[in-house]
């Protein structure tokens, strides 16, 4: 729940910067009001640009998605909602929006060069074009076909009742889903169907599709930058920070620390016995263990089957019971390997299969550790080079096993 409230945060930070930037309007003079009515240009602009140089499909679909609904809006909605084609084009975009962004929502992230992104872009781009053109060569078509569309009685909101609906579905699907998918949350699409939302209700409102379209965008900028800090400092493997993240926590933690290396025992023969998607498995379980670790310890993966636990504020001695659990429950956990390609797909079904299966064929590993503190070198180096020394000892020991410095 913890993580949640954290992925929520730049949603929360985006939206109160919005509201205060509207608060603030009053204040704003000629050239301020006029670059902030081209800042959704800039702000999507640049998160549609950053998710092409990270491949990230759904991203640059929202990115794409708010750049051309702003561009429309600017373009054809200048004029009272009450005049052709302005409401036409109103009442089209507010339909049109929540479907685009629940669709991004629906389809797994394939990256923008997968040709089945390429083809619904494709697709979306030529229904775009035929619209936009039918509006421009004949303004009074869609009026005629649709005459109601412009009207609004939802909840005394600008929208129909249709296209709220439509909102209120892809919000909660937007956050919903990727939950129910175990996946982090990402809070990019549900945050840009909040601002399509507040725009399209209150489209009367001066600058409000200035003002919530660039907090859209850099929503999208916020969290993939966020993204690519977890590529960064984090394992792709084990989702545990990685060793670049400890060098950086190192940094800020004083002078009063203590270090743990845990190494799995014989990891090798898991490899050779099993295979090595079985041995990533064992990683993954054995940092899942390492990751709760009493005493305010962080886990971090130093490298292959090496792992670090960093303690603030500790010595050596006070670590050692909770370094002791630990290396008793991991010596009696039982790690049933996981079959993919047998594995099924409801979850459900497949925790009952691996409970069924938990009795036999199980796998077991241990771990060594070596123990040092800040007390037993002036710089971090040496404190790692003093607890890898006592790791050696715990192996040369027998394994399965602490040593202190």
């Amino acid at each position: 729940m913890s993580q949640v409230l954290i992925r929520l945060l730049p949603l929360l930070f985006c939206l109160l910067l919005a509201l205060l930037t509207y608060w603030q309007l009053p204040t704003l003079k000629g050239p301020q009001l006029s670059l902030l009515e081209q800042l959704p240009f800039i702000v999507c602009g640049l998160a549609a640009f950053m998710a092409i140089l990270a491949n990230r499909s759904k991203d640059l679909g929202a990115a794409a998605t708010m750049l051309i609904s702003f561009w429309i809006i600017n373009q054809f909605l200048q004029e009272p909602l009450g005049t052709e084609p302005a409401g036409q084009v109103f009442g089209i975009i507010s339909l049109c929006l929540p479907v685009l962004l629940m669709l991004f929502i629906i389809l797994p992230d394939t990256g923008w060069r997968h040709p089945a992104f390429l083809v619904l872009v494709a697709f979306i781009s030529i229904f775009a074009l035929i619209v936009i053109s039918l509006f421009q060569w004949q303004p009074l078509w869609f009026a005629q076909l649709m005459p109601n569309m412009g009207e609004s009685d939802f909840l005394g909101l600008r929208i129909s009742p249709t296209a709220g609906l439509l909102f209120l579905i892809a919000l909660p699907m937007g956050v919903a889903l990727p939950l129910l998918q175990h996946e982090q949350l990402d809070t990019s699409l549900p945050g840009c169907i909040l601002f399509g939302f507040i725009t399209m209700s209150w489209f009367e409102l001066a600058h409000i599709s200035a003002i919530m379209f660039s907090a859209a965008g850099l929503l999208l900028i916020i969290n993939q930058t966020h993204s690519l800090l977890n590529m960064v400092y984090r394992d792709e493997l084990t989702q545990i920070p990685n060793r670049r993240a400890l060098m950086r926590d190192v940094r800020s933690m004083g002078s009063h620390y203590a270090l743990a290396i845990a190494d799995v025992d014989h990891f090798k023969r898991v490899n050779d016995n099993y295979g090595h998607d079985v041995g990533d498995q064992v990683l993954k379980a054995v940092a899942a263990k390492l990751r709760r670790v009493a005493g305010g310890g962080k886990a971090y993966r130093f490298g292959g089957e090496e792992f670090c636990l960093l303690f603030r504020g500790r010595k050596s001695e006070q670590v050692l019971d909770f370094l002791e659990e630990l290396r008793r429950e991991i010596a009696n956990y039982d790690m049933t390997a996981r079959d993919k390609k047998n594995r099924p797909r409801i979850q459900k079904s497949g925790e009952k299969k691996r409970g069924a299966s938990r009795r036999e064929g199980n796998i077991r590993v241990t771990i060594s550790m070596g123990v040092a503190d800040s007390e037993d070198a002036l710089h971090f180096e040496g404190v790692l080079k003093a607890a890898d020394s006592a790791l050696y000892r715990a192996k040369d020991g027998g394994r399965n096993q602490i040593q202190c410095c």
